[in-house]
């Protein structure tokens, strides 16, 4: 009987990666990039890091694709070039330079993911977002964000709730994903609302899947349903009460207000 080839995850790789170039990363992130980047394997993805450093995470994910990748590293140290080969491309640059960035773009074309590795201060993974995940980031691809610790730390000028960091960026576009639903003025449907489809916080990084969205639609189907109105018990009062639950005034009161809720609770079965 043939035994299916298990593939090395992204942790076996760097546990094995002693001998060869440093790399440092969280211990929760190898879990993320295997679930995010598996669908990617024998695909041959085009993989963009932001943050090259050492070179040792280029080596990583030539391995985890079995070299069957094209790499774009990203970082401001012009040494970083000597890690460029046959499926790696390097580039020198400023993240927080949005010239730059749109080179990047003009020479690669299209990216599948998008790993932001580099300086991890805050303003500037928000200016590599915005220009990398929009023009860079292919339709179905996976934007890593790493590090964004940061955002709590004021010596990278970060703070708790503090308007600025990325991790406040990446919250709003939360509301921006639900814009279709929105009945404030303040929230309209915007770029990210045609193009996040899904923001994942774990313990410092933040995960964004890129799709072409439109409105969600209400659908339905099955015919039978319950009486939601024999619910309420019979009684002049409870039936008054049904009469008023049927006014989307009181309705909206109702849903707002913890007292009524409870009142209405009470002439429930």
């Amino acid at each position: 009987m043939l035994v299916a080839e298990t593939k090395p995850s992204t942790k076996d790789l760097f546990e094995q990666s002693t001998a060869n170039r440093s790399v440092q990363k969280h211990s929760n992130y190898f879990e993320i990039y295997d679930r995010y980047l598996e669908k990617f394997r024998g695909r041959r993805p085009t993989v963009v890091e932001i943050g090259v450093q050492h070179g040792g995470s280029l080596l990583i994910w030539e391995a985890f694709f079995d070299g069957d990748v094209d790499i774009v590293g990203l970082d401001i140290l012009p040494d970083c070039r000597k890690f460029a080969s046959d499926n790696v491309r390097i580039f020198i640059g400023d993240q927080s330079d949005a010239r730059f960035l749109d080179e990047v773009v003009a020479a690669v074309g299209k990216a599948d993911i998008i790993i932001d590795d580099g300086s991890h201060i805050p303003r500037h993974q928000i200016r590599t977002f915005e220009v990398l995940f929009y023009k860079l980031l292919a339709d179905g691809g996976v934007y890593i964000c790493e590090d964004c610790h940061t955002s709590y730390w004021p010596g990278y000028g970060g703070g708790l709730r503090k308007a600025g960091t990325f991790i406040e960026f990446a919250k709003r576009l939360c509301d921006d994903q639900n814009a279709w639903f929105s009945q404030s003025r303040k929230l309209a449907v915007n770029a990210a609302t045609h193009w996040v489809k899904s923001v994942s916080f774990y313990a410092s990084v933040v995960v964004f899947e890129k799709a072409a969205m439109t409105r969600p639609r209400h659908v339905e189907a099955g015919g039978t349903k319950l009486d939601l109105e024999s619910t309420f018990k019979t009684g002049r009062m409870a039936k008054l009460v049904l009469i008023a639950k049927r006014s989307a005034l009181i309705q909206r009161l109702v849903r707002t207000n913890p007292a009524l809720w409870r009142l209405m609770k009470r002439f429930m079965r």
